[in-house]
């Protein structure tokens, strides 16, 4: 069960409205994590209306452990959501402090380096999951019912989207850090990341189209 939090718990046509206003929040990093939270939800819906069904027997116990693993990662994404919304306060905030003097300016300048890695994490998280969660698509591709071939797709590409827009989020925020070291890690990571990521996008998209063709 997805969990209820403010920014979710809006219509689809206010979350959509509060991200057209002149408003800070929901920006990029919550509307990514938002289409992640879909594509996952796409295929736990396409496993869903696989299983049971006559002459996918054999993909039954798959099936059960796709659905799970896919309900956990959209939760996880849909919490995102709101994370992201969060760090973002954090830094406002911190940009918000006093620099009168110079032990101001040093204090502010130490909370926005900790407030840009708060920010940094959640869009980071998005792409960790987003990635988990195409890993679980390009399994469900190999049996899924013919019929929900295209809901497998889109939740693919939705998922990559969601990549692509967190990884953006991860970037702006990496580059306002000092620590040389954790940047080279962040980057290192995301290099694999989004390798990873692109490679499941096509391979999945291929195999539908594959059998969409046939």
């Amino acid at each position: 069960m997805i969990p209820t939090h403010p920014l979710l718990a809006l219509s689809l046509s206010s979350f959509a409205e509060q991200t057209a206003a002149r408003t800070p929040t929901p920006g990029g990093g919550s509307v990514a994590a938002y289409m992640g939270t879909l594509g996952a939800s796409l295929g736990a819906m396409a496993a869903r209306f696989t299983s049971g069904r006559k002459g996918f027997e054999a993909h039954e116990s798959a099936l059960g452990t796709e659905v799970a693993r896919l309900d956990e990662l959209a939760a996880r994404l849909s919490a995102l959501v709101d994370e992201d919304s969060r760090s973002y306060d954090t830094v406002t905030n911190a940009y918000a402090l006093p620099k009168e003097s110079e032990e101001q300016k040093a204090a502010r300048r130490d909370a926005i380096q900790a407030a840009l890695r708060v920010a940094l994490a959640a869009p980071l998280a998005t792409c960790r999951t987003a990635v988990a969660a195409l890993g679980e698509l390009d399994t469900l591709a190999t049996h899924v019912n013919p019929n929900l071939a295209s809901d497998v797709a889109v939740g693919a590409y939705a998922l990559g989207a969601a990549y692509r827009g967190a990884w953006m989020n991860v970037l702006i925020n990496l580059g306002g850090l000092k620590d040389e070291a954790f940047r080279a890690a962040i980057l290192a990571e995301g290099e694999t990341l989004s390798s990873s990521a692109q490679r499941l996008e096509q391979r999945v998209s291929a195999a539908i189209l594959s059998g969409l063709k046939s």
